[in-house]
């Protein structure tokens, strides 16, 4: 708990950095980013001490079995292994971006460095209260923060006209999830004797309202994920903030919504509700889905990677559901990998796209665009940046000995263990239906970062802005370093990973059993009447076997009875060009053709002369893909609202004897009303 209100009180002192004078403007960065990352660090050791006491026992019998447990009037701490394992990702994020940001973030030296400092403590300082709080009120302050400092992050380039419409929208919607959320307190309140979570945890709270409680949640908590269609504003709010902000609002504060749910789900609502864990478990893969698809087809790489954000949010989510149908069919203890998977998959996916993100950004800095049919060849530029990114897109594509992997494995198995277990052939239907999905959304997604590694980093320049690229200062390679580095450990160590994960439930109030769940999850044989050796995936068995196939094969091809002559690809007697190159809208062709229906493109082709009578025109072909919820849902809401004020506008004409007629009649009606 110390360690807590220590790292609470760094980033304190990390904020008023932005009171710094402005000679002193490069002083503040360095004194504001060292602070987050100390404290991040702090939090990071606070929670893995307190995860690994669970494990070891060496938790104090004289407290409540808290990480935090602290009251001032209204006002409350109280964190539990729940909250603790958000407190890792929290944390771990939070110090590596921090040491990236050392260097990047001073590209914004005299554009508001100090006040991007400043709010960076804030922002990370919101969510570490958000995942303390012991009672609503706490909860919903810590919320509003991280809500408004967001959006000043995502604003903070504020002279460019898209990021404040993309500003905008966001703190819109994000005030709409807050609302939600708040109903959904004030219903379970209305059955309890206070707001503190511990009395929430006691509502009497049946019926209809406990039915509007858990749509109100989560909603509200969808919007925040970005689940679809509550996602609009996410793939505007993450190309608009700077990347490393991007990178922390993708890792960290996206998992803000899978811990509101979880408190929702697991203290206040509970699980006994078949329908709630269909509409969570739908609702994920549909995101899944989609997000892959949409990510599939953008052209600006931050934009790409909002999209694989809100699939892997799908995927998250989906888990989640599943474990909640798990627990209400009696299986406990899959359940509890299901969870936990939710949980390795949120650390991993922070990792991963916090790694990408930076890399983006580390592009953007190199060649002053995001666009990536103006990109490649940065591979001979940039070969660190390229090499970390491949470990980032390879985990985003859930490959071998990567953490990507390892959350998707576990989820996969929940959704085995449901349809075979369940017995039931609607559930079964269900778990056909997720796989069709989920086996569509890997290859998706594989396809996705094919092409975005493809296009950037390999091939040959597509544009004069490559010549400029170099590769990035040390802490900036640090940071994406010690991202990839993590992702490849945890890919081919999984078990302390999965162990500290369902530590984690084991410190909740979840009543699922936890009888050696490392072995369930990754020993190698078995089957479900031995759970304890239920897996058939092992990831040091399968890395074996991957270099002894590899050498050999290196063997096989280099060796002395095999000539290999290097020559140019033929193209009618020439030597192909950069412009023969596979585009990024090329690459995403046949998909693009085979999902038309969903996608539904908008094709533009401009002939802009006739070079020759028999030999054709140049042209000019311009591709957009609109987002489906944006143009079929949210663009007539926004017309019916602006008719209305419109409407409104013919009241409303700034005439003072027309105002004072209105009331005279509001006072004629009163009266009308009061004799009646």
């Amino acid at each position: 708990m110390f360690l807590l209100f220590a790292a609470l009180a760094v980033y304190g002192l990390g904020a008023l950095t932005m009171l710094w004078p402005k000679r002193l403007e490069l002083g503040a960065h360095y004194a504001g980013t060292i602070l987050a990352a100390a404290a991040s660090g702090m939090v990071l050791a606070a929670a893995v001490a307190y995860l690994c006491g669970l494990s070891w026992g060496t938790l104090s019998p004289t407290v409540s079995g808290l990480l935090a447990d602290w009251a001032w009037g209204r006002y409350s701490l109280a964190a539990d292994g729940w909250s603790a394992a958000f407190l890792v990702i929290t944390g771990l994020a939070g110090s590596i971006i921090s040491l990236y940001a050392l260097d990047y973030a001073k590209a914004y030296r005299g554009n508001g460095l100090r006040a991007l400092t400043g709010l960076w403590n804030l922002f990370l300082a919101s969510m570490v209260l958000v995942l303390t709080a012991g009672d609503a009120f706490t909860f919903m302050l810590a919320w509003e923060v991280m809500a408004l400092v967001s959006f000043l992050l995502v604003n903070h380039e504020n002279r460019k006209k898209d990021t404040v419409k993309a500003a905008y929208q966001y703190m819109v919607m994000t005030h709409l999830g807050t609302a939600a959320i708040l109903i959904a307190f004030y219903l379970l309140a209305s059955a309890a004797s206070s707001f503190a979570f511990a009395d929430l945890a006691r509502n009497t709270l049946e019926g209809p309202w406990r039915h509007a409680a858990f749509a109100a949640a989560f909603i509200g908590f969808a919007l925040k994920a970005g689940l679809m269609p509550l996602h609009v504003w996410l793939p505007n709010a993450h190309p608009a903030a700077p990347s490393h902000v991007s990178a922390l609002m993708s890792g960290v504060m996206l998992k803000m919504a899978v811990y509101g749910l979880g408190r929702f789900v697991f203290y206040f609502l509970g699980m006994e509700v078949f329908a709630y864990g269909v509409i969570v478990l739908l609702a994920g893969l549909v995101s899944a889905f989609l997000g892959a698809l949409y990510a599939t087809m953008a052209k600006d790489m931050k934009r790409i990677l909002a999209y694989s954000s809100v699939e892997n949010m799908g995927i998250i989510f989906a888990a989640f559901g599943c474990g909640m149908l798990l627990v209400q069919t009696g299986h406990g203890l899959m359940a509890l990998v299901a969870f936990a998977a939710v949980l390795v998959h949120s650390l991993s996916h922070s990792l991963m796209k916090a790694l990408l993100f930076m890399s983006a950004g580390a592009v953007m800095h190199a060649t002053g665009t995001k666009n990536v049919e103006l990109l490649g060849g940065l591979a001979k530029k940039m070969p660190y940046t390229a090499a970390f990114t491949l470990v980032g897109a390879m985990s985003l594509s859930s490959l071998p000995f990567t953490s990507g992997l390892i959350g998707e494995w576990m989820a996969l198995q929940s959704f085995m263990t449901l349809g075979w277990q369940t017995g039931t052939q609607e559930m079964r239907l269900l778990v056909i239906v997720a796989f069709i999905l989920l086996g569509l959304t890997g290859a998706l997604a594989l396809g996705c970062f094919v092409r975005l590694y493809g296009i950037v980093f390999l091939g040959r320049r597509r544009s004069a802005l490559v010549l400029k690229a170099k590769e990035m200062p040390f802490f900036m390679l640090l940071g994406m370093g010690l991202e990839a580095l993590l992702i490849v450990l945890f890919g081919i160590f999984p078990v302390p990973l999965v162990g500290l994960m369902s530590n984690a439930l084991s410190g909740s109030t979840l009543s699922l059993p936890l009888t050696n769940v490392w072995a369930v999850v990754w020993n190698g044989t078995g089957s479900l009447v031995n759970p304890a050796a239920f897996s058939c995936y092992n990831p040091l068995l399968l890395l074996l076997l991957t270099l002894i196939v590899t050498a050999a094969l290196a063997v096989a091809l280099e060796g002395p009875g095999m000539l290999v002559r290097r020559e140019v690809t033929w193209n009618c007697g020439t030597v192909p060009t950069r412009r023969q190159q596979y585009t990024a809208t090329g690459f995403s062709k046949p998909l693009r053709r085979a999902f038309d229906m969903i996608l539904r493109p908008h094709r533009e082709r401009v002939f802009l002369h006739k070079e020759h009578a028999y030999f054709g025109r140049r042209l000019q072909y311009k591709l957009f893909i609109p987002d489906l919820f944006t143009e079929q849902l949210y663009v007539p809401v926004q017309r019916l609202m602006i008719g209305m004020s419109s409407w409104l506008r013919l009241v409303q004409q700034g005439n003072v004897r027309l105002y004072i007629g209105y009331i005279m009649l509001a006072m004629v009606a009163v009266l009308i009303w009061g004799v009646m």
